[in-house]
């Protein structure tokens, strides 16, 4: 049974698929589907740091693609803000990288010097200007790095906002949607077919297990375990890295703290040993927090690929598209990657280079 053409179907409704459905809406009749409610799965659990600056040791290709994305954000959320009427907790306070170890010192005054030199805006601290900046922080600092111009978002509110636009620009929005197949211009799901001239697969840790697709891609789950903590208001203002744990504080009194990253497949029990981990690193952070209630526990699954880079861009299937495996940066990569697809299917030179992330690199290095 076919059901209508459409100009695009997207499958994936997370925040890469909700965005590109959202930027090629008006321009392009787009059909959305998901295989469950929109925006539930890796997009819902994610913390929404919003900070390539913080994780780069050199500037290559991927932190550019991060950095261009970056640059979208104010104007993203400006345009969502006007689009939906939510807000979406767009955090401009900036990030501390607080170095509590010799090595880790070292490796920040690397990443200071590269950076400076590179013309961005990073500043290197002691534990004084940290402590004004953030009074309650009481691990030990040998030094630190704050990066004003990184940012953070509510990624349970940005979805909200990301779908409401979808609606507004005219998206229909399918749930509930297991996707079988996929051949050229056509979609299959139970008895349905659905022609489409363009079909993007941002299915996250799923968008390897559709029938049809070329090349085969391999995005495998990695877990991330997170709480959140009630704070008092005003507690932490700015996002802060320590070791491998972070703070990322919300304006409505959450304080997130994430996260671990397990490869276990697609389990998604909260475990002793991941919450543990986390707890004693938030209390090493700050002693204080060790009195804040828990609010909340949960886990996501990341979409990784054995690179660590995304996919996207055409596949051997006419018409067919990935954009998939963003790994623990969908968030931030969002509204770049929505700009992406909209070039590739438009017929348009992408602002940035994406042979990077080609689907065919799998193929080539497997040969």
């Amino acid at each position: 049974m076919g059901t209508g053409i459409y100009d695009v179907v997207v499958i994936g409704g997370g925040v890469i698929g909700l965005s590109i459905a959202r930027e090629l809406a008006g321009r392009k009749s787009v059909l959305l589907l998901d295989r469950g409610a929109t925006g539930q799965g890796t997009s819902r659990a994610a913390a929404g740091m919003l900070s390539p600056l913080s994780e780069a040791d050199d500037q290559d290709p991927f932190f550019d693609l991060c950095r261009a994305g970056l640059a979208m954000y104010d104007q993203f959320i400006q345009e969502l803000k006007e689009e939906s009427g939510l807000d979406v907790g767009y955090s401009t306070e900036g990030l501390l990288f607080l170095a509590s170890s010799e090595d880790s010192a070292a490796t920040l005054r690397r990443r200071y010097e590269w950076q400076r030199k590179s013309r961005f805006n990073i500043e290197l601290l002691g534990a004084d200007a940290v402590h004004k900046m953030e009074p309650l922080v009481t691990a030990p600092i040998l030094n630190a790095l704050f990066m004003p111009d990184e940012r953070s978002v509510a990624p349970r509110r940005l979805v909200n906002a990301i779908r409401e636009a979808c609606f507004q620009r005219g998206v229909e929005i399918r749930t509930g949607i297991h996707v079988d197949a996929i051949a050229p211009n056509t979609v299959c799901f139970g008895h349905t077919l659905i022609d489409a001239s363009s079909i993007i697969v941002a299915s996250g840790v799923w968008s390897a297990e559709f029938e049809g697709v070329k090349p085969r891609i391999p995005v495998s789950p990695r877990k991330g375990q997170i709480l959140s903590l009630g704070m008092p208001t005003g507690a932490f203002r700015r996002m802060i890295r320590w070791e491998h744990s972070y703070f990322v504080p919300r304006s409505t009194g959450e304080l997130v703290v994430g996260a671990t990253n397990e490869d276990v497949g697609f389990d998604l029990s909260v475990t002793p040993a991941g919450l543990g981990r986390l707890l004693l690193d938030a209390q090493a952070i700050s002693s204080h927090v060790g009195c804040y209630p828990i609010l909340e526990t949960w886990t996501g699954l990341r979409p990784a690929t054995p690179d660590g880079l995304p996919i996207i861009g055409a596949s051997e299937v006419p018409g067919v598209y990935y954009a998939t495996g963003h790994y623990r940066n969908g968030v931030l990569l969002a509204p770049i990657t929505a700009a992406i697809m909209a070039d590739l299917i438009e017929d348009r030179e992408p602002s940035v280079d994406i042979k990077p992330y080609r689907p065919s690199r799998f193929e080539q290095n497997a040969g």
